[in-house]
């Protein structure tokens, strides 16, 4: 575990090195690097911490002798026991300086995350990088694009993390040595992980720059309320595009379109059927449609429904956010924020799930009696299941 700076720490951690051969002693080596540090601000709480800096609430507590956890102030310095660095990570945060031509959308592919995971670390509402500025790449989570060859046993060890972890945050892959070039593959943060450099690692495919303003907006899907939902295929999709978008297995779909002879060949302009209804009531399982009403944003649309921009947008691609246009929520994955008197048996039956699950989808959770006020919990996408309105 990461602990604070202190002689004494540091002399304990030496010791203990000397004690457990040479790797022990590299980790005390690399304590003796400064440590992030931060202002606490107003809102802030220690689950603002751990999610940006992959850092788990008890090492928190432990690097900054709290006595209470619930509570810090504004204007308090806290130690986050990281080690600053600009060496990039797969598991851990570290700083960037944008160079000439770098986009956030280019820098978000480049590191493996979300266009909105950067902007939201760094307070980023305009998309626009400042020349010289400082940013942080946090330490997750990741969106890994599958290339050529690889499977989730070969993404796995590139993350330095287990096959079962990734299939628990990916429970669309019903087969691990079978991915599909293009498909997204769900890495969530790993706490209190050790660095693992990017070297080595197939360089991120070029994505789109995301704009959540656009003036144009795309077609909304057919919906036509009580029947199947149906789409048009459009360039670049595949069936792990609808898959996630509208938490639906290949299977399902390819059993609604017998038309299909081979699952990696469709078509631009093809019309397929996905077995869900289409209804305009929001579910937390299942997708549903939304009409913008004035005033809504998509950093709006996506709390009220739980879950990252990132994720709505990704669910419309070339949409909109204009008055009378309709979205489409997909059924998760959700990013749901620990509310006071919250309990994880009061919030797995919300969406439809158990406390164990919620415990493998959030690693840093060791106590499932103790969870805080604003801490972020990853919902996984769940396929094929039933309806479960939105409620308390």
């Amino acid at each position: 575990m990461k602990t604070r700076t202190s002689a004494a720490v540091l002399a304990l951690m030496l010791s203990v090195a000397l004690a457990l051969g040479p790797s022990a002693a590299s980790m005390a080596s690399a304590a003796s690097e400064p440590f992030i540090t931060v202002t606490v601000r107003q809102g802030d709480s220690l689950a603002t911490y751990a999610t940006l800096y992959g850092v788990s609430g008890s090492a928190l507590v432990a690097a900054n002798h709290l006595a209470n956890a619930q509570i810090i102030l504004p204007g308090q310095v806290l130690t986050i026991p990281v080690v600053q660095t600009f060496t990039p990570s797969l598991t851990t945060p570290f700083y960037y300086v944008p160079q000439s031509g770098d986009t956030l959308s280019g820098i978000a592919a480049r590191f493996s995350m979300d266009y909105f995971t950067i902007a939201a670390a760094n307070g980023i509402t305009n998309s626009l990088l400042i020349a010289g500025k400082t940013y942080l790449i946090p330490a997750g989570p990741h969106v890994h694009t599958v290339a050529r060859n690889e499977n989730l046993m070969t993404i796995a060890a590139r993350y330095g993390v287990s096959l079962s972890f990734l299939q628990t945050a990916n429970p669309g892959v019903s087969n691990p040595a079978q991915l599909f070039v293009g498909q997204r593959i769900f890495i969530p943060i790993i706490y209190d992980a050790a660095p693992v450099p990017l070297g080595g690692a197939a360089p991120a495919p070029t994505v789109a720059p995301v704009t959540p303003t656009a003036t144009v907006s795309a077609t909304p899907p057919p919906v036509a309320t009580g029947s199947f939902i149906t789409v048009t295929v459009r360039s670049g999709e595949s069936f792990v595009t609808y898959t996630s978008r509208y938490g639906v297995d290949g299977g399902a779909i390819r059993a609604a379109n017998p038309q299909i002879k081979n699952v990696d060949l469709i078509y631009p302009g093809q019309v397929l059927t996905i077995p869900v209804i289409a209804t305009f009531t929001p579910s937390r399982t299942t997708p549903f449609f939304y009409t913008i009403v004035a005033g809504d944003t998509a950093s709006g649309i996506a709390a009220k429904f739980e879950m990252t921009t990132g994720v709505l947008l990704g669910a419309n691609p070339g949409a909109s956010i204009i008055t009378g246009r309709v979205l489409l929520v997909p059924p998760g994955p959700h990013s749901y924020t620990v509310q006071r008197g919250d309990e994880l048996r009061t919030i797995a039956p919300r969406f439809a799930t158990t406390v164990s699950a919620l415990l493998t989808a959030n690693p840093s959770i060791t106590n499932p009696e103790l969870i805080y006020t604003g801490q972020q919990l990853f919902i996984p996408l769940q396929y094929n299941a039933a309806p479960l309105p939105f409620g308390p």
